[in-house]
């Protein structure tokens, strides 16, 4: 009773444990040379860079998916020729959004390279 009244009272704090402050890793993050005191980082290229990897890996499955699709269909064909057409221009398709993707992916490889500020260290 005695240690409750003397955390909670009128003309004291309310004593708490910051694990930041109390545990030696703001020490430890100072040594290293890390001062981010953020939790939280965030920063315009790397959140442009989350989203993009999170889009091609979107559109990886999707083409993988498109890929399984249409080599059922074509083995499933028993010989008809339009079915047989049909696994083969979704294949193509396929084929060719995974390029797109590929070169756009390049692209935005290149121009964020070529924007970012360099660093030194």
């Amino acid at each position: 009773m005695f240690l409750l009244s003397n955390l909670i009272s009128a003309d004291k704090k309310l004593l708490a444990y910051s694990f930041v402050n109390d545990s030696g890793l703001q020490n430890t993050a100072e040594k290293t040379g890390n001062t981010n005191s953020s939790v939280f980082s965030f920063d315009l290229f790397s959140g442009t860079g989350a989203v993009i990897y999170s889009l091609l890996s979107l559109l990886g499955i999707i083409f993988l998916g498109l890929t399984i699709y249409g080599g059922i269909l074509w083995m499933t064909a028993e010989g008809k020729e339009d079915q047989v057409e049909k696994a083969q221009k979704i294949i193509t398709q396929a084929v060719i959004g995974l390029v797109i993707v590929l070169a756009a992916y390049a692209i935005s490889i290149f121009v964020v390279n070529a924007i970012t500020p360099k660093t030194l260290g």
